[in-house]
């Protein structure tokens, strides 16, 4: 029997599933997270070759019954950094005489798209530690807006509304902004009593600013302004991506929207405040739930290589 392997690689957990060359799920796998562009290409290409074999273990198959294994990573936008996670990965496999199936190193973003709407016309929206949008044109054409990266992008994500959330308190402790309950609460939920232990923390790498979004939501739930106006405006920025895609390419009367990531698929001020102006301002534009996994998107994106390679 043939099989297919698909990985959804985050920077928080990777999800690992092997399936039969029709798509039906064999097994499943977790492992921590996979980015590369954080953990290094060495770490993560033998966590990548483990999951593989942990699948074919699960499967009670062989690695050489697997035709083909997409991964899709966060941190993989540009080639040159798909190319460097996969020649680590086969340098690994080489070390430890290790066999390995086919793979194709793709976008986390771009299997969540296959995963999300199954092949339809249609735009994801990823709000997690980043941001960006992907989506499939009613001719079969792929398109990205967003995802430029945590220093010049990614609005709307974990990381910038936490990083906005810092400069306030850098200026509400400097006396130069308003006075905002983020202070206090952020100071608590990390255990500090000066906002230098938190820059210290950040220029170590041993702080994750995006674990501050939460701390936003909350307090604009008990209404206040300045964590408010941080997510109105994260908000702004994520229908603006929105409305540029749907003036990039062409939908169909009824444009399918999915949203996913942590920001946006968890109940929040945000994620109330999007759908609300999404369904006022968007009348086209249909709020649909995830058809499915990234993980199983990656083997839709296998099955779908495999038959277009054939037809070839």
């Amino acid at each position: 029997m043939d099989y297919l392997i698909g990985v959804d690689g985050g920077g928080t957990k990777t999800h690992g599933i092997i399936a039969d060359i029709e798509g039906k799920v064999i097994a499943e796998s977790m492992a921590s997270s996979s980015n590369f562009q954080m953990l290094g290409v060495e770490p993560v290409a033998k966590l990548l070759v483990n999951l593989i074999y942990e699948l074919v273990e699960k499967a009670k198959c062989e690695v050489s019954d697997v035709k083909l294994a997409v991964l899709g990573l966060t941190g993989a936008g540009r080639e040159k950094d798909r190319e460097k996670i996969h020649t680590a990965i086969i340098n690994y496999s080489k070390d430890q005489n290790l066999q390995i199936p086919e793979i194709i190193i793709e976008t986390d973003a771009r299997i969540a798209l296959e995963g999300a709407l199954m092949g339809q016309p249609g735009i994801i929206l990823i709000a997690g530690t980043g941001s960006v949008m992907f989506a499939r044109d009613i001719n079969g054409e792929i398109h990205r807006v967003g995802g430029w990266g945590r220093f010049i992008g990614d609005e709307g994500s974990a990381f910038v509304i936490g990083r906005e959330a810092l400069r306030a308190v850098a200026k509400c402790v400097d006396g130069r902004g308003e006075e905002t309950i983020l202070k206090k609460m952020i100071f608590e939920k990390f255990g500090i009593i000066d906002l230098m232990q938190i820059v210290s923390g950040i220029y170590s790498g041993e702080f994750d600013i995006a674990k501050v979004a939460p701390v936003v939501m909350e307090a604009a739930e008990l209404g206040d302004r300045v964590a408010k106006k941080i997510l109105d405006d994260a908000c702004d920025e994520l229908i603006s991506h929105v409305r540029a895609m749907i003036k990039k390419a062409n939908f169909g009367d009824k444009i399918n929207l999915v949203l996913l990531g942590g920001v946006l698929q968890n109940e929040n001020y945000l994620s109330r405040n999007l759908r609300y102006r999404i369904k006022n301002e968007l009348s086209n534009v249909n709020l649909l739930e995830p058809l499915s996994s990234p993980a199983y998107g990656a083997i839709v994106y296998a099955k779908n290589y495999l038959k277009n390679k054939i037809s070839i």
